[in-house]
């Protein structure tokens, strides 16, 4: 299994209601786009004394590499892009491979 963990950091002074549009977007992809095998998300918490760079965390999984690249060029993927990218001041991917024995503690 492989996982893109994906972090946004939204634009000083971007509405509520566009943030509620990028995550509702976003969660929506896992119903589009059958190479994704789980979806989870949501704002990060901030810490006061040590605030976080990034606003948002999206955790997509999928059974193989190929797929990621599948997932990143679906059409739906890139609506989600063209329709969100403006409200975005910085954005952090990172795929990993998932040890399912570390991951379910075998």
């Amino acid at each position: 299994m492989f996982q893109r963990f994906v972090c946004f950091k939204f634009k000083d002074g971007t509405a509520p209601e566009a943030i509620r549009q990028h995550m509702a977007m976003f969660a929506a992809l896992k119903d589009t786009i059958p190479q994704i095998v789980a979806y989870a998300g949501g704002m990060v918490l901030q810490n006061s004394s040590e605030p976080y760079p990034y606003d948002s965390a999206h955790y997509v999984t999928y059974a193989t590499q190929v797929d990621i690249d599948v997932y990143f060029h679906h059409a739906d993927h890139q609506a989600f892009i063209a329709a969100n990218k403006a409200i975005w001041d910085q954005v952090l991917v990172v795929d990993s491979e998932i040890d399912s024995a570390v991951s379910s503690g075998e």
